[in-house]
């Protein structure tokens, strides 16, 4: 189921990690809970080992009833490729505490990792009914909704993510979508929309610029691209030999002496790159 520096963003649904743990003197903690505090230092310590033999000495003296145990175990396996042993612990823990919106969203995330995207959109809408203004369910079920081509679907449930709290993987899927529906004009309005909001973004940045490109708005495209290389000179995303380009336009060149068999060239680069978006 998202640091400073931009990266290639996956289409995954965005996921939270541990709950946290409840305070509390470890003496006055119930026996359900006195391990908690350790399994979750060995966690975050990714001292898994260690973590792992914590939590089976939490269960055996909790007969299997700590549910913060069973959900940290279930986030190990998931970290070792087990997803379907992980979905099956956090339903466990669903099933200990129906009230928890997170470990429904685990449980969709597992359903969604193991491909099975309808189910997950089950389980995501019954965590959005425990807790509306959660934009992670929102944004996970517009990306489960794109993945079943259910466009519309994914577009209303990314907007509302967007109302909630404003993130840039979500813009990032919305304008794929558009891409996918063949509107490169709508999906520009959203990059512009996200580079407003996360202005250092190479990602955002390189992909307006691409787009731009492919419509052949030269200018725009060279002076986002060339943002883009201020803050990562090495972005492998740009086309190679448009450094200059770009270095040529920040300070006030022109484009339109373009050679046409260089826009032919520009164009057909910019496609395969938009493709990979």
């Amino acid at each position: 189921m998202a640091e400073v520096k931009a990266r290639p963003i996956a289409s995954f649904p965005v996921a939270s990690d541990l709950p946290r743990v409840r305070s509390g003197k470890v003496p006055e903690l119930p026996i359900l809970e006195k391990r908690n505090w350790l399994i979750h230092l060995h966690y975050i310590r990714k001292d898994y080992d260690a973590c792992k033999m914590a939590i089976k000495e939490q269960l055996q003296e909790s007969y299997g009833m700590c549910e913060y145990a069973i959900y940290v175990q279930a986030l190990i396996f998931r970290l070792e490729g087990k997803i379907q042993e992980s979905l099956e612990l956090f339903q466990t823990c669903a099933i200990l505490n129906p009230q928890s919106a997170d470990n429904l969203k685990q449980v969709a995330r597992s359903l969604f990792l193991l491909g099975k995207h309808k189910a997950a959109i089950e389980v995501y809408s019954d965590a959005a009914k425990l807790n509306k203004k959660d934009w992670e369910i929102f944004h996970n079920l517009g990306v489960c909704y794109m993945y079943l081509k259910h466009f519309n679907k994914a577009k209303d449930q990314l907007n509302t993510a967007l109302e909630l709290n404003r993130h840039d993987l979500t813009y990032v899927i919305l304008g794929k979508i558009h891409l996918l529906e063949g509107n490169a004009e709508k999906a520009i309005e959203v990059y512009k929309k996200a580079v407003e909001f996360s202005p250092e973004n190479t990602e955002l940045l390189t992909t307006l610029g691409l787009l731009y490109l492919q419509l052949g708005v030269y200018q725009k495209a060279f002076e986002h691209l060339g943002n883009a290389l201020t803050y990562d000179p090495s972005n492998y995303k740009v086309p190679s030999g448009m450094q200059i380009d770009c270095f040529v336009v920040e300070r006030g060149g022109n484009t339109g002496n373009l050679s046409h068999g260089k826009k032919i060239d520009i164009y057909k680069t910019t496609k395969r790159a938009t493709q990979e978006i």
